[in-house]
Protein backbone atom coordinates (compact mmCIF):
# COMPACT_ATOMS: atom_id res chain seq x y z
CA UNK A 1 0.00 0.00 0.00
CA UNK A 2 1.33 2.93 -1.26
CA UNK A 3 1.64 6.08 1.15
CA UNK A 4 -0.41 9.17 0.62
CA UNK A 5 0.29 12.52 2.00
CA UNK A 6 -2.17 15.88 1.26
CA UNK A 7 -0.92 18.46 -0.66
CA UNK A 8 -1.59 22.23 -1.50
CA UNK A 9 -0.53 24.62 -3.83
CA UNK A 10 1.66 27.14 -3.24
CA UNK A 11 0.97 30.38 -5.18
CA UNK A 12 3.30 32.96 -3.09
CA UNK A 13 7.07 32.04 -3.51
CA UNK A 14 10.29 33.34 -1.68
CA UNK A 15 11.36 33.06 1.78
CA UNK A 16 9.01 34.98 3.46
CA UNK A 17 5.92 33.36 2.40
CA UNK A 18 8.15 30.43 3.22
CA UNK A 19 8.23 30.93 6.99
CA UNK A 20 4.62 31.44 7.08
CA UNK A 21 4.25 27.86 5.37
CA UNK A 22 6.46 26.64 8.04
CA UNK A 23 4.47 28.39 11.05
CA UNK A 24 1.33 27.27 9.74
CA UNK A 25 2.70 23.48 10.32
CA UNK A 26 3.71 22.82 6.77
CA UNK A 27 6.53 22.01 4.82
CA UNK A 28 7.12 23.71 1.56
CA UNK A 29 7.74 21.67 -1.48
CA UNK A 30 8.23 21.61 -5.04
CA UNK A 31 8.13 18.62 -7.68
CA UNK A 32 10.02 18.89 -10.70
CA UNK A 33 8.14 17.57 -13.55
CA UNK A 34 8.93 17.80 -17.91
CA UNK A 35 5.91 19.34 -18.23
CA UNK A 36 6.77 22.07 -15.64
CA UNK A 37 7.47 22.11 -11.84
CA UNK A 38 5.14 22.79 -9.58
CA UNK A 39 5.51 24.32 -6.19
CA UNK A 40 3.38 22.93 -3.27
CA UNK A 41 3.67 22.67 0.75
CA UNK A 42 2.89 19.21 2.58
CA UNK A 43 1.65 18.53 6.49
CA UNK A 44 4.73 18.99 8.70
CA UNK A 45 4.00 16.16 10.86
CA UNK A 46 2.26 14.12 8.04
CA UNK A 47 6.05 13.92 6.21
CA UNK A 48 7.71 13.19 9.31
CA UNK A 49 6.24 10.22 10.03
CA UNK A 50 7.53 8.59 6.81
CA UNK A 51 10.84 10.49 6.58
CA UNK A 52 12.08 9.24 10.39
CA UNK A 53 11.38 5.77 8.92
CA UNK A 54 14.61 6.06 6.65
CA UNK A 55 13.44 5.12 3.17
CA UNK A 56 11.86 8.62 2.11
CA UNK A 57 14.77 8.68 -0.70
CA UNK A 58 13.71 5.16 -1.73
CA UNK A 59 9.46 5.42 -1.48
CA UNK A 60 7.54 6.43 -3.73
CA UNK A 61 4.64 8.32 -2.12
CA UNK A 62 1.19 9.53 -3.90
CA UNK A 63 0.75 13.30 -3.23
CA UNK A 64 -3.21 14.20 -3.16
CA UNK A 65 -3.28 17.76 -4.85
CA UNK A 66 -6.80 19.35 -6.53
CA UNK A 67 -8.40 15.97 -6.29
CA UNK A 68 -5.66 14.01 -8.06
CA UNK A 69 -2.93 11.38 -7.10
CA UNK A 70 0.35 12.24 -8.48
CA UNK A 71 3.41 9.65 -7.93
CA UNK A 72 6.58 11.04 -6.59
CA UNK A 73 9.54 10.26 -5.19
CA UNK A 74 12.34 12.63 -2.78
CA UNK A 75 14.93 13.57 -4.19
CA UNK A 76 16.40 16.01 -2.08
CA UNK A 77 15.88 16.50 1.82
CA UNK A 78 17.07 19.60 3.14
CA UNK A 79 17.32 19.81 6.93
CA UNK A 80 17.38 22.61 9.54
CA UNK A 81 20.77 22.81 10.91
CA UNK A 82 20.35 22.50 14.40
CA UNK A 83 16.95 20.48 14.89
CA UNK A 84 17.93 17.73 11.79
CA UNK A 85 14.08 18.00 11.01
CA UNK A 86 13.14 18.61 7.41
CA UNK A 87 12.29 22.00 6.31
CA UNK A 88 11.88 21.35 2.32
CA UNK A 89 11.58 18.87 0.42
CA UNK A 90 12.53 18.30 -3.75
CA UNK A 91 10.41 15.42 -5.05
CA UNK A 92 10.89 14.34 -8.88
CA UNK A 93 7.40 12.94 -10.34
CA UNK A 94 7.50 9.18 -11.63
CA UNK A 95 5.53 6.78 -13.42
CA UNK A 96 5.49 2.90 -12.30
CA UNK A 97 6.55 2.58 -16.35
CA UNK A 98 9.21 4.83 -16.25
CA UNK A 99 12.62 5.52 -14.99
CA UNK A 100 13.15 6.77 -11.52
CA UNK A 101 16.08 8.13 -9.86
CA UNK A 102 16.38 6.79 -6.23
CA UNK A 103 18.92 7.05 -3.14
CA UNK A 104 19.56 3.87 -1.35
CA UNK A 105 21.40 3.81 1.82
CA UNK A 106 24.83 1.36 1.81
CA UNK A 107 25.59 -1.13 4.27
CA UNK A 108 28.74 -2.32 4.89
CA UNK A 109 28.38 -6.15 6.35
CA UNK A 110 31.16 -8.66 7.69
CA UNK A 111 33.12 -5.75 9.15
CA UNK A 112 34.23 -8.59 11.84
CA UNK A 113 35.49 -10.70 9.68
CA UNK A 114 37.97 -8.12 7.35
CA UNK A 115 41.81 -8.71 8.27
CA UNK A 116 42.99 -5.64 7.76
CA UNK A 117 40.37 -4.15 10.74
CA UNK A 118 41.21 -6.84 12.97
CA UNK A 119 44.70 -5.50 12.15
CA UNK A 120 44.16 -2.07 13.63
CA UNK A 121 42.61 -0.39 10.31
CA UNK A 122 39.86 1.82 10.06
CA UNK A 123 36.92 1.74 7.54
CA UNK A 124 36.85 4.77 5.94
CA UNK A 125 33.26 5.62 4.71
CA UNK A 126 32.95 7.85 1.50
CA UNK A 127 29.47 7.51 0.67
CA UNK A 128 26.12 6.54 3.02
CA UNK A 129 24.12 6.81 -0.24
CA UNK A 130 24.39 6.52 -3.90
CA UNK A 131 21.87 7.63 -6.35
CA UNK A 132 20.76 5.18 -8.72
CA UNK A 133 18.76 5.27 -11.64
CA UNK A 134 16.17 2.13 -11.53
CA UNK A 135 13.94 0.63 -14.69
CA UNK A 136 10.82 1.06 -12.38
CA UNK A 137 9.20 1.92 -8.94
CA UNK A 138 9.29 -2.20 -8.12
CA UNK A 139 12.90 -2.37 -9.14
CA UNK A 140 13.85 0.40 -6.32
CA UNK A 141 16.16 -1.04 -3.41
CA UNK A 142 15.81 0.33 0.23
CA UNK A 143 20.01 -0.61 0.47
CA UNK A 144 22.39 -1.70 -0.77
CA UNK A 145 24.84 -4.34 0.87
CA UNK A 146 28.71 -3.79 0.44
CA UNK A 147 30.83 -6.90 1.64
CA UNK A 148 33.85 -5.93 3.41
CA UNK A 149 35.08 -9.23 5.17
CA UNK A 150 37.86 -9.68 2.72
CA UNK A 151 39.33 -6.22 3.03
CA UNK A 152 42.90 -5.75 3.32
CA UNK A 153 44.54 -2.23 5.06
CA UNK A 154 44.89 -0.16 1.56
CA UNK A 155 41.73 -2.13 -0.13
CA UNK A 156 39.37 0.79 -1.80
CA UNK A 157 35.87 0.15 -2.75
CA UNK A 158 34.75 1.75 -6.12
CA UNK A 159 31.60 2.37 -8.06
CA UNK A 160 32.56 -0.77 -10.51
CA UNK A 161 32.32 -2.75 -7.45
CA UNK A 162 28.92 -2.29 -6.15
CA UNK A 163 26.85 -5.10 -6.73
CA UNK A 164 23.37 -3.30 -7.79
CA UNK A 165 20.11 -5.89 -8.37
CA UNK A 166 18.32 -5.99 -11.39
CA UNK A 167 17.12 -3.18 -13.10
CA UNK A 168 19.42 -1.12 -11.56
CA UNK A 169 22.30 1.12 -12.51
CA UNK A 170 24.41 4.05 -10.91
CA UNK A 171 23.52 7.57 -12.08
CA UNK A 172 27.59 8.29 -11.87
CA UNK A 173 29.96 6.00 -12.98
CA UNK A 174 32.93 6.59 -11.30
CA UNK A 175 33.65 7.47 -7.10
CA UNK A 176 35.24 6.27 -4.19
CA UNK A 177 32.34 4.09 -1.66
CA UNK A 178 34.54 3.33 1.01
CA UNK A 179 38.43 2.27 1.98
CA UNK A 180 40.54 0.72 5.33
CA UNK A 181 43.09 3.11 6.08
CA UNK A 182 46.29 1.63 8.55
CA UNK A 183 48.19 3.66 10.97
CA UNK A 184 49.30 6.62 9.95
CA UNK A 185 53.34 7.45 9.37
CA UNK A 186 53.50 9.54 12.73
CA UNK A 187 52.37 6.66 14.34
CA UNK A 188 55.04 4.37 13.50
CA UNK A 189 57.47 6.68 13.86
CA UNK A 190 56.86 7.26 17.72
CA UNK A 191 56.28 3.44 18.12
CA UNK A 192 58.54 2.25 21.41
CA UNK A 193 61.56 0.13 19.86
CA UNK A 194 61.88 -3.31 21.89
CA UNK A 195 64.74 -2.78 24.65
CA UNK A 196 65.00 1.04 24.20
CA UNK A 197 63.16 1.36 27.59
CA UNK A 198 65.13 -0.61 29.12
CA UNK A 199 68.08 0.94 27.84
CA UNK A 200 67.00 4.53 28.73
CA UNK A 201 65.95 2.99 32.61
CA UNK A 202 69.54 1.51 32.70
CA UNK A 203 71.04 5.00 31.72
CA UNK A 204 69.02 6.93 34.04
CA UNK A 205 70.27 4.62 36.91
CA UNK A 206 73.47 4.79 36.09
CA UNK A 207 73.92 8.88 36.20
CA UNK A 208 72.20 8.73 39.83
CA UNK A 209 75.06 7.28 41.61
CA UNK A 210 77.66 10.01 39.47
CA UNK A 211 75.08 12.64 40.44
CA UNK A 212 75.38 11.40 44.32
CA UNK A 213 78.78 11.71 44.59
CA UNK A 214 79.55 14.85 42.94
CA UNK A 215 76.81 16.16 45.33
CA UNK A 216 79.37 15.67 48.67
CA UNK A 217 82.24 17.53 46.62
CA UNK A 218 80.49 20.53 45.65
CA UNK A 219 79.10 21.06 49.08
CA UNK A 220 83.15 20.74 50.27
CA UNK A 221 83.98 23.46 48.30
CA UNK A 222 81.53 25.66 49.30
CA UNK A 223 81.95 24.79 52.49
CA UNK A 224 85.77 26.03 52.04
CA UNK A 225 85.69 29.61 51.53
CA UNK A 226 83.20 30.13 54.32
CA UNK A 227 86.04 28.82 56.35
CA UNK A 228 88.61 30.92 55.34
CA UNK A 229 85.88 33.73 55.85
CA UNK A 230 85.27 32.94 59.25
CA UNK A 231 89.50 33.22 60.08
CA UNK A 232 90.14 36.26 58.53
CA UNK A 233 87.68 38.14 60.85
CA UNK A 234 89.02 39.77 63.56
CA UNK A 235 88.52 39.15 67.47
CA UNK A 236 86.27 41.05 68.91
CA UNK A 237 87.28 43.35 71.52
CA UNK A 238 86.71 42.91 75.67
Amino acid sequence: MSVVLKAEKRENLGSSAARKIKREGRIPAVIYAKDGNVNLSIDTREFEHEYFKGASLTSVVELELGGKKIKVIAHKIELDPVSDRPVHVDFLNCDSNKEIRAKPKLVFINQDKSPGLKKGGFLHIVLRKVEVICDNAKAIPDKIEIDVGAMQVGHKIRAENLKLPAGVKLAKKTFLVASVIGRGKAEEEVAVVPGAADAAAGAAAGSAPAAAATAPAAAGKAAAPAAKAEEKKPAAKK
